[in-house]
């Protein structure tokens, strides 16, 4: 057991310092170097720097930056080429490739992240030019050199250590789930207690929404890595699931920095609390499940919270209660209660997702 820990430990502390990141990027760096050697790449330097800067935390990452460097160095070599050849190395010839490159990247949205790269490559054909050399022929040594550093960097990528968007995006989302899981029991809870905990759900929101940040580019990237469509309509549906959530929260949470002092809630403590509980419970549940600790989580506990807050509701308006608060104090109520409600709901929603598509 204690071996296990010490591993497990390990394991993180490597994760958090980004030691597979760093072990993979050197391997990608010298065998590019060993290649560019033996292949007597005039300057082969391009392949090895272009490596460290396509090799990316996650295979998905690396594709994605391959693409975009590979791209933007054809296009940069083409318009440097042909300018050089034209204008020869003069600042007329720089700038008109260098406008055309950039221009055309802009253009084409698949093209767009390569414009930097296809300037920059678009420069090293004009000015590092040499007479005797045309500059066609330097252009596509630039580009083979770019070439040999990508292939190189996705091989090493895939094999060394590998890491997977889809396997990142999953994690990702699963701290989604947890905290907004926290931040919905919190926010509850201090409406509950009439107490608002500004400090601490402040960095909640702002956790949340980082990690939020970075699942999209992760979703980006796995939908390179896979092109599984029915894998993609899950991630995609985990991530406006979660982003949804969050709203529903934030909206909560609104609410509650603005209702103060006692109000209808005090009808139903004991449903509210129960709501919250199931509710929390099943998206902690969901977010092991998603990181493989847990089997997908059951709903009968939901539902039964659910049903006792809209029968105790449904108690309140038959009898009359919302009458007896002013116009201000019935609108926070049923803004909040509608909140927790689309909560469990898509919760409950992606449960039965989920597990509609584990069964079939």
């Amino acid at each position: 057991m204690p071996a296990q820990n010490m591993t497990r430990t390990l394991v993180e502390v490597s994760r958090r310092i980004g030691l597979r990141h760093a072990v993979r990027t050197a391997v990608a760096a010298v065998a590019t170097h060993l290649i560019v050697t033996a292949l007597n790449l005039p300057q082969g330097y391009w392949a090895v720097v272009t490596a460290v800067i396509v090799m990316q935390a996650n295979l998905g990452g690396s594709m994605r930056a391959a693409w975009a460097r590979l791209m933007g160095t054809a296009a940069g070599a083409v318009f440097g080429a042909l300018s050089a050849s034209v204008g020869g190395q003069t600042w007329p010839a720089l700038g008109v490739a260098v406008f055309a490159t950039l221009s055309v990247c802009t253009a084409v949205p698949r093209l767009r992240e390569s414009s930097r790269v296809g300037g920059i490559t678009a420069v090293i054909v004009i000015l590092a030019g040499h007479p005797d050399v045309p500059a066609f022929i330097l252009g596509f040594d630039r580009f083979l050199e770019i070439a040999v550093g990508i292939v190189t960097a996705l091989m090493i990528s895939a094999l060394v250590l590998p890491s997977r968007a889809s396997k990142a995006l999953a994690h990702g989302l699963a701290k989604v789930f947890e905290d907004v899981a926290s931040f919905f029991a919190v926010v509850v809870e201090g409406r509950l207690r009439e107490d608002y905990p500004e400090r601490h759900l402040f960095s909640l929101k702002d956790r949340i929404f980082r990690t939020l940040t970075r699942c999209r580019e992760l979703r980006r990237e796995a939908d390179i890595e896979s092109r599984d469509s029915g894998e993609s309509a899950i991630r995609s549906m985990l991530l406006f699931r979660g982003e949804r959530l969050f709203e529903h929260v934030l909206g909560m949470d609104h609410v509650a920095a603005e209702w103060r002092g006692k109000g209808l809630h005090r009808h139903l403590p004991g449903e509210l609390t129960q709501l919250e509980a199931a509710t929390a419970q099943l998206l902690t549940q969901l977010a092991a499940h998603l990181r493989k600790a847990a089997p997908l989580p059951e709903i009968a506990a939901l539902d039964t919270a659910v049903a006792n807050a809209r029968e105790k509701l449904s108690i309140m308006r038959r009898d009359h209660a919302p009458a007896a608060y002013d116009l201000s104090e019935v609108m926070h109520f049923f803004s909040f209660m509608h909140g927790m409600l689309a909560c469990a709901a898509d919760a409950r929603e992606i449960v039965t997702r989920l597990r509609s598509v584990e069964q079939s």
